[in-house]
């Protein structure tokens, strides 16, 4: 369970392998797709197809970091139902703190030391166990979102070990659940404004019939400000309205999806589709379980965080961030950091990487949870890399949400052709095509 300690026990990590089809191969890909919490076995499964027909000749490779999903997993509370906070300036912390108490101690009875283990410094080192098992003398790695992380801690540890790297939807190292940042709300207050114009924009919107985006957001908000409304045999609370906002602006392929849920609560009250939203991002199985991807976001997260501020510091920095936030706000009030955790054992690890081929990074200017402002941050961080963008919407480029980088990045991870740093290309009317 820890590296270098054979005493303290060991865990499974879990992973799998999709041969190419190519006739040449060029060696192992190695994919993340970030949370904290998204397994990469599951990535392989549903997506190295594509990969393969895009970028051929790599085995494409899956791992589920230590505490996600096959591997030894991080068990907290079961149910996570109405769990999700929404927070009124000058709302009374106490039922928060008494949720974190219940989550901390569920956390550490029924996953024991490896809930203080599953830093990202030791995901990348399990990560490199898994490149010498696999027998290969480096790696590619395609990392998303948190996946980022993931990667810029291998190319400082282990930077001679690296072929290429592509990390898209950056992180930036320097961000910490202790410092309670604008940074990310700002980008959700983006995004969000980015569907309202186009809505606006569009006669065949949803959203006209009721006012447009602006309207509708806060017809909807102010309902459930007066109580939870029926979602079908469950009830939706405005902290799930809420993050199913900020679920539905992860890709403009949902943006669809985004008006008919306040269509469906504005004309019939039902919030069956916000909450289908919001299960999404908390990770809900369709039994009713939950994937344990919401324990490790908060785990893996306070692991990499050196600070342990008090809660009346951490309540008091949300509550100015949530000041400058007029949609997302209440939810970002109610945030509550790592307070109880013990402090962090092996805190994150970045640092300049001496690479063969510089690492690539991808930023969009319409990501809402991996905002342009971090995406320079990183690479900087990395030393040896470069920085591409579209301006595009959406959460991660690379295969996901744009169109324009593709060729680029396939030309960067078949033929390790560098582009310019700075390299930037437009979507234009094809991203929503």
């Amino acid at each position: 369970m820890v590296h270098g300690d054979p005493s303290k026990g060991d865990i499974r990590i879990a992973a799998n392998r999709y041969q190419t089809s190519a006739r040449e191969r060029i060696g192992v890909l190695l994919v993340n797709p970030g949370g904290p919490g998204g397994s990469g076995v599951d990535t392989v499964v549903e997506f190295a197809w594509l990969i393969d027909v895009v970028v051929p000749g790599f085995d494409v490779v899956g791992f589920d970091p230590r505490g996600v999903g096959g591997s030894t997993r991080v068990v907290c509370l079961e149910d996570l139902d109405d769990t999700v906070p929404a927070l009124e300036k000058g709302g009374d912390t106490a039922e928060i703190l008494a949720f974190e108490r219940e989550m901390l101690a569920a956390c550490l009875a029924n996953s024991g030391d490896l809930a203080l283990h599953v830093g990202t410094n030791n995901v990348a080192r399990d990560m490199d166990l898994l490149r010498e098992a696999l027998g290969e003398e480096q790696i590619t790695f395609l990392g998303y979102s948190y996946g980022s992380r993931i990667g810029a801690v291998y190319a400082a540890l282990f930077p001679d070990r690296v072929r290429a790297m592509v990390l898209d939807g950056p992180v930036d190292p320097e961000e910490h659940i202790s410092d309670v940042s604008p940074v990310q709300g700002e980008g959700f207050e983006l995004a969000w404004g980015n569907f309202a114009a186009a809505c606006d924009a569009n006669p065949s919107c949803l959203l006209a019939a009721h006012g447009g985006a602006e309207a509708a957001f806060f017809a909807v908000d102010d309902l459930l400000r007066e109580g939870d409304l029926p979602a079908g045999d469950r009830i939706l609370t405005r902290g799930e309205f809420l993050l199913g906002v900020a679920m539905a602006l992860y890709s403009p392929y949902t943006w669809v999806e985004l008006e008919g849920a306040f269509v469906e609560v504005l004309d019939s009250g039902d919030g069956t589709a916000f909450q289908g939203l919001a299960d999404l991002m908390m990770g809900r199985n369709e039994d009713g379980t939950y994937d344990g991807s919401q324990d490790v976001n908060w785990l893996v997260n306070c692991a990499d965080d050196p600070e342990r501020p008090d809660p009346e510091t951490q309540f008091a920095a949300a509550d100015a961030v949530a000041d400058t936030l007029p949609h997302f706000g209440d939810v970002f009030r109610a945030f509550h950091g790592c307070g109880g955790l013990p402090p962090a054992v092996d805190p994150l690890h970045v640092a300049p990487a001496d690479l063969g081929v510089p690492a690539v990074v991808i930023a969009m200017e319409g990501d809402p949870a991996t905002p342009m402002a971090w995406a320079r941050a990183l690479a900087d961080s990395i030393g040896d890399a470069v920085l591409i963008t579209s301006d595009g919407e959406g959460h991660t480029a690379f295969l996901s949400n744009s169109f324009c980088v593709t060729d680029v990045v396939a030309a960067y991870l078949l033929d390790l052709v560098v582009p310019e740093d700075g390299w930037s290309c437009s979507e234009g009317e094809q991203q929503l095509g």
